[in-house]
């Protein structure tokens, strides 16, 4: 799907539906853009280039797309959509998606950044507790998401750490709620089963992290975090 061979600005051309299901997305990042495109038909346009993927997943097609946009500054936006957006999906896609971030961050044409990625997973944990109302899974499913860019080393588990203790519509919610231990119990959970004990311990080693910080206040334990403790 290449954008530059289309008449975007045609309102006949039907749109493309947000991933609240036709609804404004709740992610904005002070993104004017820089070809024009107002931020609600950047997120159109940067959907209908995801779905388009699970079904041809031809990465390079993105890469193009994603240049055709033109607006760098909306980048983490459009990775946080995707990441939402792959709640309600099959395991398959996620996989596919946690794939394609990877190989976009690692492209020699720059076509996203460590920063972007980063501010983009800030994004998605800052709407995390109103979007686990629709999709019971999501601090689950994010871990997958989170594991696969750890071991690809993308983004070391410090930084992801970091990300989802202060994560939240307001800094610590998720600690508070104890989806913040989910997600991290999730993310090791994910790392072990994959990738074996030995590597979770290497990679653990490499890190600061104090995995009993990230136990919910007035609580024991969390499932899915406890037994990494």
């Amino acid at each position: 799907m290449n954008f530059s061979n289309r008449d975007l600005r045609n309102p006949n051309r039907p749109l493309a539906a947000s991933p609240a299901r036709g609804q404004t997305s709740g992610f904005t990042q002070n993104t004017p853009p820089e070809r024009g495109w107002s931020e609600e038909r950047l997120q159109e346009m940067s959907m209908a280039s995801i779905r388009e993927f699970y079904s041809a997943r031809d990465e390079k097609e993105v890469a193009l797309c994603i240049k055709d946009l033109n607006s760098q500054s909306f980048h983490p936006t459009m990775i946080a959509l995707w990441v939402t957006d792959s709640f309600e999906r099959k395991d398959m896609e996620r996989h596919l998606l946690a794939k394609l971030l990877v190989n976009l961050a690692r492209s020699h044409d720059g076509v996203l950044s460590q920063e972007q990625l980063v501010k983009g997973f800030e994004s998605v944990l800052s709407t995390l507790e109103d979007v686990v109302n629709d999709a019971p899974k999501a601090a689950e499913f994010l871990g997958h998401i989170f594991a696969k860019i750890i071991v690809e080393n993308v983004v070391t588990l410090n930084e992801i750490g970091r990300l989802i203790y202060d994560g939240g519509e307001e800094p610590g919610r998720l600690l508070e709620t104890g989806l913040a231990a989910d997600v991290l119990g999730s993310t090791l959970g994910v790392i072990n089963t994959e990738k074996g004990e030995t590597v979770l311990n290497e990679i653990r080693a490499s890190s600061s992290l104090r995995l009993e910080d990230f136990r919910p206040p007035h609580s024991n334990k969390s499932s899915i975090l406890e037994k990494f403790i």
